[in-house]
């Protein structure tokens, strides 16, 4: 078995999102038993899939932690007793309503210092739980857009072909085109973060001929990226090329695939 042809077949990626036929599941497992290169592949596949749905989960910001904390903890108002001059004058004895005044005196100051305080901490969590309900619809956002294209992949009119790195085997990309619409999707799988003034470029190739696709962003913020689309098309092809893009490729292929 030519097993580069077969990891470049697409089989590793319909295994693993769980796109294969229980033949074809138990054939592969087979496979990855006999040829270690076979399952090292899928382990890169499964690791880069994995680091990608990790990225696209927001993280709360520091300074929220704090405002939390900040907001929680208890404050502590310790009133100390003024000192009282000892006076050579006889002592005046208070009647009891002064003391009920003094008492109800004290009582509506806390109360004052109490309200406030509550008002405070209320005003801020309010400010806290509506920065985290942002995040949640972003994430549900996020989330529900990943489950449209997953739907996508279920189309019997998608042809699939994994781009394989051309001079290094862990870069890959994988394209998915739909043969009846002709629209093309593409999904990043591992390549590395470009120089600030380069982009990645997708091209279709027909008759030797390059047809652009459209820019790549380095940043998967989606499971898939949809592409111009291609009426006919033999391969594609991934080339590292200015920022902006070029009206024809200045650099071999990164990532190469047939259909």
């Amino acid at each position: 078995m030519n097993v580069k042809e077969y990891i470049s077949s697409g089989v590793i990626e319909s295994y693993v999102m769980g796109m294969a036929t229980d033949a074809e599941r138990k054939e592969f497992e087979a496979i990855c038993a006999s040829y270690p290169e076979v399952a090292e592949a899928r382990n890169s596949f499964e690791l880069a899939l994995e680091e990608q749905l990790l990225s696209d989960v927001v993280q709360a910001p520091v300074h929220l932690k704090q405002a939390i904390e900040e907001k929680i903890a208890t404050q502590a108002t310790t009133i100390a007793p003024s000192d009282m001059e000892e006076e050579e004058a006889p002592v005046r004895r208070m009647g009891a309503w002064k003391w009920l005044a003094a008492a109800a005196i004290i009582l509506l100051i806390g109360t004052a210092f109490w309200a406030i305080s509550v008002n405070n901490k209320y005003q801020q969590l309010q400010a806290v739980n509506k920065d985290l309900q942002n995040q949640l619809q972003q994430s549900t956002a996020r989330l529900d857009t990943m489950n449209q294209d997953a739907e996508l992949l279920k189309n019997p009119d998608i042809k699939m072909a994994a781009m394989q790195g051309t001079s290094n085997p862990k870069m890959y990309a994988t394209i998915y085109w739909d043969t009846t619409s002709k629209d093309v999707y593409l999904m990043l799988n591992n390549l590395p973060k470009p120089a600030s003034d380069k982009q990645y470029q997708l091209w279709a190739l027909l008759n030797g001929q390059p047809i652009d696709l459209g820019m790549i962003e380095a940043k998967q913020e989606r499971l898939l990226y949809r592409m111009k689309n291609v009426q006919n098309a033999q391969a594609f092809a991934i080339t590292l090329e200015p920022k902006g893009g070029s009206p024809a490729p200045t650099s071999t292929p990164i990532v190469l695939s047939k259909l």
